[in-house]
């Protein structure tokens, strides 16, 4: 059987809330915040494998925060081990992890994914790639879409998640072959969203479709349309 050309799936999604004002923009620290750091922690609950394989060979392993609360407001905690029931998994498990490139003013998409990628790289006889490729800086966003295209050997057939910054988060679904016109409710990505998932998958003839979801992790979220 031919390796298929496009990946099964490409999910984009926003690092977790920051310290400062997101609405205005303003940057209050280059790390998550408290409310940032609990949507890391339930991330891995959209992403567990099938909920139908006993616990006691693929045991879902969740992380919780231990938080530690200073007067920046960024989360300055740890992430623990917090075993929690099988629930019904709303999202595919990736078998590849992508973040932008960390920096002196955010570190927040690799800090985001970090208890995604602890989780499943628990998971017993699991074939998931769980290492977070964190090489791209965020205006590189041309070239995660060209790798992940050109690359069918590695990547075709498989599922991907992408943690970004929302400012150029559009751009990459665009630049992975997402029509402008698709785009056009997300674009630009409000300062104030945090619980999107991008969604795309590829036709056999090549063209790619969005289809957005939400994540419903956190109080306030975004209910599902």
């Amino acid at each position: 059987m031919s390796t298929p050309k496009f990946p099964q799936l490409v999910m984009i999604i926003r690092h977790g809330e920051k310290p400062g004002n997101p609405a205005t923009d303003t940057n209050g620290g280059p790390n998550l915040s408290v409310l940032g750091s609990a949507r890391a922690a339930a991330l891995p609950s959209l992403f567990t494998p099938d909920p139908t394989v006993p616990p006691s060979t693929n045991p879902p392993s969740q992380l919780a925060c231990d938080v530690i609360a200073g007067s920046t407001a960024e989360f300055s905690g740890t992430y623990v081990s917090s075993e929690m029931p099988a629930g019904s998994s709303r999202f595919p498990s990736p078998n590849f992890l992508f973040a932008t490139e960390a920096t002196n003013s955010s570190s927040r998409p690799v800090e985001t994914i970090t208890p995604l990628s602890q989780a499943l790289a628990s998971l017993k006889n699991s074939a998931l790639n769980t290492t977070i490729n964190h090489h791209y800086p965020d205006d590189s966003y041309g070239d995660l879409a060209n790798l992940i295209l050109s690359d069918s050997q590695k990547y075709g057939g498989q599922v991907i998640l992408i943690c970004w910054h929302h400012g150029k988060a559009p751009q990459l679904a665009e630049a992975l072959g997402v029509p402008k016109s698709q785009l056009t409710p997300w674009d630009p990505w409000q300062p104030t969203v945090f619980d999107l998932v991008f969604q795309i998958t590829w036709n056999t003839s090549g063209q790619a479709n969005l289809v957005v979801g939400y994540q419903q992790l956190l109080f306030a979220d975004t209910a599902q349309a």
